[in-house]
């Protein structure tokens, strides 16, 4: 009776180590959080499984490798915090792993009102599993690098936008003046502000710290500027720069703006879904009765947005045929309409001259 039960155990057991899913997908959605998952897998239809996890994408490729040793795992998340360091992660461990903008997600107004992680979770896995979630572009690691770069460098733009405010603000409110009076804020400017003959020692050294906060940021800026600079002599950069720097209206910043928030032209088929991505279309709601145009779409890249408006007023005002170009806009609408269409035109001479490497010619609608 003993070896008839150790041999059906010894059965048992060979079957559990036998499990194979091989030809079986398995999609898996998971709603990342900074100190835990929530994690919901689907099998043909059934859901197969729900569980919290720490956030780790080894944990979660271990668990699916012993629980279904063979089966394929494709993963999704929402693009948010975390960025693109999970995708990579399970890329590197040979799992196909998307990140999808949450916007994207289709959702029931129960699952907008009734919001939870595992319905998060379990909708991204139902989706997955349809083929009706649409992956958003993962750069390289080196050219998100410049990305961020750039992009620190617009953050303290505005930051030193702010302390300039604030130290308008407290000479207005305490009746201070400068010998002479400048909207620029030149080290001259600053040196009389350090000067001002003020009888609170306690608003002196108000004044003294804020202008001391703008002369730190505005070295940082500098800083970052040269660091941009280097930078847009490198390779993959310089040559896209060249071509980019010799369109009216772009600079420096502006050319290396357009290069990290685009990153590689040929992701776009279309003009139209290079400007659907810079948010450049307008915004519809239409039915059988009617449709309402609400302005520009909320949607977009804003920093490349608004880098891509700031040269078309530039653009504008050196090159004759776009000045035409605007003016007949103008005559039927107004000037920030006007403009929005004169930067679409932007965006495809950028894309025309990126994707061929020819330098521009002005005069030419």
């Amino acid at each position: 009776m003993t070896n008839i039960k150790l041999t059906l155990k010894s059965r048992t057991m060979t079957k559990i180590t036998q499990l194979n899913f091989e030809g079986e997908t398995i999609y898996c959605g998971v709603d990342v959080h900074k100190t835990n998952w929530k994690v919901c897998a689907r099998m043909n239809n059934l859901e197969i499984a729900s569980f919290s996890q720490n956030p780790d994408p080894t944990l979660l490729k271990k668990h699916f490798q012993s629980k279904f040793p063979g089966a394929e795992l494709k993963v999704a998340y929402e693009a948010g915090f975390c960025g693109f360091g999970i995708q990579r992660s399970l890329t590197s461990m040979g799992i196909h792993c998307i990140v999808v903008n949450a916007a994207d997600v289709p959702a029931a107004d129960k699952d907008r009102k009734r919001k939870t992680d595992k319905r998060d979770a379990r909708k991204l896995s139902a989706e997955l599993s349809k083929g009706n979630l649409k992956p958003i572009y993962v750069p390289d690691k080196s050219m998100e690098h410049a990305r961020s770069l750039v992009r620190q460098r617009h953050r303290l733009v505005q930051d030193q936008s702010r302390c300039i405010s604030r130290i308008k603000h407290l000479l207005l409110n305490n009746d201070l003046h400068a010998q002479e009076k400048s909207s620029y804020f030149s080290l001259k400017y600053i040196k009389q502000l350090q000067q001002l003959d003020i009888q609170s020692q306690t608003l002196k050294m108000t004044l003294h710290f804020a202008i001391e906060q703008y002369l730190q940021i505005r070295r940082l800026v500098y800083e970052l500027t040269v660091s941009i600079r280097q930078l847009s002599k490198e390779e993959p950069f310089e040559p896209i720069q060249k071509v980019l720097q010799s369109i009216d209206g772009i600079g420096l910043i502006s050319g290396m703006i357009i290069q990290t928030e685009i990153i590689d032209i040929y992701r776009f088929k279309t003009l139209d879904s290079l400007c659907d991505y810079a948010g450049f279309v307008p915004d519809i709601y239409s039915n059988s009765e009617k449709m309402l145009v609400r302005g520009i779409s909320p949607r977009a890249n804003d920093f490349l947005r608004q880098t891509i408006v700031e040269c078309s007023w530039t653009l504008i005002k050196k090159d004759p045929a776009m000045l035409m170009k605007y003016n007949e806009y103008r005559k039927r609408m107004n000037a920030n309409k006007a403009i929005i269409r004169i930067g679409k035109h932007l965006l495809s001479r950028i894309r025309y001259l990126w994707k061929n490497h020819l330098p521009y010619e002005r005069d030419v609608v």
